[in-house]
Formats: C-alpha cells, sequence, structure tokens
C-alpha cells in the first residue's frame, strides 16, 4: 500500500483533490436530478408545449384578402388567438389573422355550433351527443354524451363546459380538462342551465338557471369549485329575470337579464351593483373596458346603444338605426351598416367611418382590424 494512502486511511482525513471530486460528483448529481424532473413535466405536458411549436412550421394557403369562401348556406365565424375560423353546415376552416387557410376538417354535425378561446374551438351538435376540440391545426379530441346536448362552452385553460339533457334531472353539466377528462359534473335537478362562465385560472365557473316557485319564474347565478366534490359555493337570486349572458369580469360576475343588469362579487355573490332596463333587450356585447347593451328602438324599427359604467349606470346613449352587426374591443364600439362601419368612443361619439368595398353581415375586431363577413368572401380592414 501507497505510504500517502496509508497515512490517509489511518489519520480519517480528506485530501483536496478528493473535496473537488466530491464536489463534482454532487454537483453532476444535482444537475442530473433536475434534467429527470424536466423530463418528467416535458412528458406529462408535451401536447401543451410542443403543439405550438408544431403549429410554427403548418403548411398554410396563401395569404391575403379578401378570402374567397368555399360556399355555404351559413357560416359562423370566431376568433382563435390571432387567427379566425369559419363554421359551415359541414367543415370547420381555420385561417391565419393574414388571410391563409390552415386547415380544413369535415365535422359531420347536423346542427354544428361553436364556441372558442385563445387556443381552441370547440364544434358541437346542438341537440346531438357528440362535439369535438380543435387546435388550429388539429383535432384534440372528440366525446359521444349519454344524453343530448343543450350547448357547450371553450373555457380558460382549455377547458369544456358542456350541459345535457336528463330523464332524471332538468340538465347534467360536466367539466373536460384539456386531454378530454372529465373533472367535475353537476346535475340540476329541478332547473334549466342558462349560461356557463369561467374563471380566469379555471378553477371556479358560474352558472346561471332558471325554474319554478309557487307558479311564478325563480332564476338565480351560482358559483362551483370545480376541483372540489361539493354543492355551490354561493347562490344569489335575480328573480324572475332570466340571464341572457354570463360573464367571469375583473371587477365581478356580470350578466345581463330581460330586467336588468347585475354585478356580484366573486367570492360571496353580494351583489355590487344593478340597473333596470325599460326596454326590450337585443344583444349584448362588451370588453374589459366597456359594456354596451343593446334595446329595441320602436321609432326607427333598429337598436338603440347604451353604455354603462362601473356602477352599471347609464353613462352615454345612441340610436344606431339598423345595424347589421356590432362588436368591442378596448374603449371603441364598432357598428356595421351594410357597407360602411362606423367607430365609436365610449361616449358613443363617433370618431371614425371606413367605408368598405361590398355589403357585409357580421364583423369582428381583432389585432387592430375589423374582419367582415359577406355572401361569399372575407375582407379585413386595417383600424
Amino acid at each position: 500500500m501507497d505510504e500517502k494512502n496509508q497515512l490517509k486511511k489511518v489519520s480519517g482525513k480528506t485530501t483536496a483533490a478528493e473535496k473537488k471530486k466530491s464536489k463534482r460528483r454532487t454537483v453532476g448529481l444535482i444537475i442530473f436530478g433536475v434534467v429527470a424532473v424536466g423530463l418528467i413535466v416535458v412528458i406529462i405536458n408535451w401536447r401543451a408545449i410542443f403543439a405550438p411549436m408544431r403549429d410554427m412550421f403548418l403548411p398554410v394557403g396563401k395569404a391575403g384578402f379578401p378570402v374567397s369562401l368555399p360556399g355555404s348556406t351559413a357560416y359562423d365565424m370566431g376568433e382563435l388567438g390571432g387567427n379566425f375560423y369559419l363554421l359551415t353546415d359541414t367543415y370547420l376552416y381555420t385561417y391565419t389573422g393574414g388571410g391563409a387557410e390552415i386547415k380544413s376538417v369535415q365535422h359531420g354535425f347536423n346542427r354544428p355550433a361553436s364556441s372558442s378561446t385563445d387556443r381552441r374551438v370547440l364544434v358541437y351538435d346542438k341537440n346531438g351527443k357528440d362535439f369535438k376540440v380543435y387546435s388550429k391545426s388539429e383535432e384534440i379530441f372528440s366525446k359521444t354524451m349519454d344524453d343530448a346536448i343543450v350547448f357547450s362552452k371553450m373555457g380558460s385553460g382549455d377547458r369544456s363546459a358542456v350541459v345535457t339533457t336528463s330523464t332524471r334531472y332538468s340538465n347534467y353539466l360536466y367539466i373536460f380538462n384539456a386531454e378530454g377528462k372529465q373533472v367535475f359534473r353537476w346535475a340540476s335537478p329541478d332547473e334549466k342551465i342558462m349560461g356557463v362562465s369561467f374563471s380566469d385560472n379555471g378553477k371556479n365557473i358560474c352558472v346561471s338557471v332558471v325554474g319554478e316557485k309557487d307558479g311564478e319564474l325563480n332564476c338565480a347565478v351560482l358559483c362551483f369549485d370545480i376541483t372540489k366534490e361539493q354543492g355551490e359555493l354561493w347562490r344569489t337570486s335575480t328573480g324572475s329575470a332570466i340571464s341572457y349572458t354570463l360573464d367571469w369580469a375583473n371587477d365581478g360576475i356580470y350578466t345581463v337579464t330581460e330586467n336588468g343588469a347585475y354585478l356580484f362579487d366573486k367570492d360571496t355573490g353580494e351583489v355590487k351593483a344593478q340597473n333596470t332596463f325599460a326596454k326590450q333587450v337585443t344583444g349584448v356585447c362588451n370588453s374589459r373596458e366597456m359594456r354596451v347593451v343593446l334595446f329595441h328602438d320602436s321609432a326607427s324599427n333598429g337598436v338603440t346603444a347604451l353604455v354603462y359604467n362601473d356602477k352599471l349606470e347609464p353613462a352615454a346613449s345612441l340610436s344606431l338605426g339598423e345595424a347589421d352587426s356590432v362588436d368591442v374591443e378596448g374603449q371603441t364600439l364598432y357598428v356595421l351598416r351594410e357597407n360602411k362601419l362606423s367607430a365609436y368612443d365610449r361616449e358613443l361619439l363617433e370618431r371614425k367611418t371606413y367605408e368598405l368595398d361590398n355589403d357585409y353581415s357580421n364583423v369582428m375586431i381583432m389585432d387592430g382590424g375589423a374582419y367582415l363577413l359577406g355572401y361569399n368572401s372575407v375582407q379585413r380592414v386595417n383600424l
């Protein structure tokens, strides 16, 4: 045995070289552990990580507007994260924001309807039993329900809400995660489900329902935590007023009913603000900065737009006449009237008018442009 090694063995001391070697071994083990954990995370979330990267290299069609449409009896146009889609009676078409076709798929539904977020579009067969969830380039998953689908909605966190009929209850509400796994179910015993809205983190949902009590309509908004098996967190009545829209907004749960609007506290359901309507509601459109309700205008046989402030008090009003379509982005209301697009500020003062090259039936504002749906084309106007 070497004399130095013998002395080291007897004394129990560690040389500087061995300390350095041990340190390198420890660092190597730590790096290996971090890499292993990273690989596990990637394996679990491979679809969410690599799908957007794969989409970057998709072969797409030639960009440019107008986009010629394939021909159909009707189109449903929606936003898909800087891209847009068209749903027809037979196909789902996705396009880039520049007008290049990405994908076309045949959905096979008799009465197709859709709902979308920035990442996905949900297509369902209304009164049928099937629905499918797509990215802009592929089908993610499909499901066949036990009962007929009343309506479906795509929500935050790539979650899907599906409301069906039931032989035992009034309605069933199902929530599916990004991979199509059922994560929540609620049976509504005596009330019909009218609307669903997700919180930004996808953990909570609010639900509007309508039932009957003592021969009168009895409507309410409920809140659930879909990560827990329990009943509603809170329930607040809206009397006999059926909700038309339901939104999980920055300042609370916002619902527009046939008789008025409500703003509920997210945590307790307490009414933070409300008002009443004197005219018939014909439409609702809003952004995070601006809330607009459209009412029937008997004088012009058209619509009147009202802007409401944070306390749901009327802040501005304007008769729009026979408007074909409206949309809101930021603090601007856009109104389409055949071959004319007008932009109004939150005081409903007209700030700009765009003369269009044709008559259009629908407008969608996205990424600084107005996407206009015509008889056989989609046009884009820079704003």
